[in-house]
């Protein structure tokens, strides 16, 4: 990550409002969000850091364009990588077992951001697209199972609704994507969806 940006606002509404404006205002990626309780939701974006500066700023004017939504605002300029797995897990349990399936897409956490009033519909609709293909967990050996299962592009479209940091985490299990180490790091989500494509297309041949 070159710098981390974190807005966290009270309701869900406001968050995606906020997370709206900053992907708008700047060349930003949004890495998605987490419910922290209380109707608290911290969206977390990052980029150049003057980018991710601009961005929050206009994240927070957007916030208090909604009145009392706004709790606190940070920036991380260069932020230690090992905060890429505080900020969301490695790991997501995306099974039928399990009634609480850990997306971090930016509408959010299936079952969590459910139970926001505001964006209930919103959120019933992205859980019913993915609700068909599931994953025990994100690593290569339950993606190639995937792949063979349901084929390739079903597989890319449940990995495009990961955040770009599970993604990355997902691509250090992999030794012959044509890139590593600090590449992995910088990469965004589409230039790793375009790698798994990449390998898979290379498998399959």
């Amino acid at each position: 990550m070159q710098a981390l940006g974190l807005i966290e606002t009270r309701g869900l509404v406001p968050a995606i409002e906020c997370a709206d404006v900053m992907l708008k205002t700047a060349q930003v990626e949004l890495m998605g969000r987490t419910l922290t309780g209380a109707g608290l939701v911290t969206i977390a974006i990052t980029g150049d850091v003057g980018a991710v500066k601009a961005a929050v700023e206009a994240g927070v004017t957007a916030a208090a364009r909604m009145g009392s939504s706004l709790v606190s605002q940070h920036v991380i300029p260069r932020p230690h990588p090992a905060l890429e797995s505080m900020v969301f897990e490695k790991t997501s349990v995306l099974s039928d077992s399990d009634p609480n399936p850990n997306l971090t897409d930016p509408l959010g956490n299936c079952d969590k951001a459910a139970g926001e009033a505001e964006s209930a519909e919103i959120i019933k609709e992205e859980c019913t697209k993915l609700e068909q293909i599931t994953l025990k967990r994100l690593c290569k050996e339950e993606v190639d199972a995937l792949v063979q299962e349901v084929g390739l592009g079903k597989s890319l479209n449940l990995l495009r609704s990961f955040s770009v940091v599970k993604l990355r985490n997902l691509a250090r299990d992999y030794k012959e994507l044509g890139f590593a180490g600090r590449a992995i790091s910088k990469a965004n989500k589409d230039l790793l969806i375009q790698k798994f494509k990449g390998y898979y297309e290379r498998e399959i041949e």
